[in-house]
């Protein structure tokens, strides 16, 4: 029972089905080297196969319909497990996008301690350092410089567009108007 040359077919039996969830398993997360490379973990489960059955092999491995489904069933329930959702993601990019810097300081200019800063503010920092001053040979500390980091707004921004379908929309807006302009040119706009 073939599928366009794959020696896998369409339904394959119990044991190729255990094979197929044993490759998955080394491409998601087996040992350095393996995860990721189909040839890699196809030669890992058929220590004498040549390099180029291993690489075509592999490839009919990785990219049988049961073993995409299998990887895409793992992977949700990662996801789940973890509480990773594309809403709390969409979340957490717009939380960067969107960050305010004067939400850092109180209404005096004064910078708010981190344990004031809201949720939103708090997602936005990637990084903090503190410098204190003075404090030496048991002397009271003088004083504390804090950095905050901020992660970047731009790249965030940017993911936010591509998930709106802003740049999809810009384009259409563009290849409409060069269409204009190309009827124009013809003398049939």
């Amino acid at each position: 029972m073939a599928n366009n040359g794959s020696k896998l077919g369409k339904k394959p039996r119990e044991s190729t089905l255990a094979k197929l969830r044993e490759f998955a398993d080394m491409y998601r997360g087996g040992k350095e080297g393996l995860r990721g490379n189909a040839a890699r973990c196809y030669a890992e489960m058929h220590p004498g196969a040549h390099p180029k059955n291993c690489e075509a092999r592999g490839s009919e491995y990785l990219n049988h319909p049961y073993t995409q489904e299998y990887m895409r069933e793992k992977t949700d329930k990662v996801a789940e497990k973890a509480d990773v959702t594309q809403e709390r993601v969409i979340r957490e990019i717009a939380r960067i996008g969107l960050f305010d810097v004067r939400k850092l300081f109180d209404n005096a200019g004064n910078p708010l301690p981190i344990t004031e800063l809201d949720d939103d503010v708090a997602a936005a920092i990637s990084g903090i350092k503190v410098v204190q001053m003075g404090g030496k040979d048991g002397e009271e500390v003088a004083g504390q410089v804090i950095e905050y980091k901020i992660a970047d707004k731009n790249s965030a921004l940017e993911k936010l567009m591509k998930y709106l379908g802003a740049y999809e929309k810009d384009n259409a807006q563009k290849a409409k108007s060069l269409q204009e302009l190309i009827d124009e040119v013809r003398g049939e706009g």
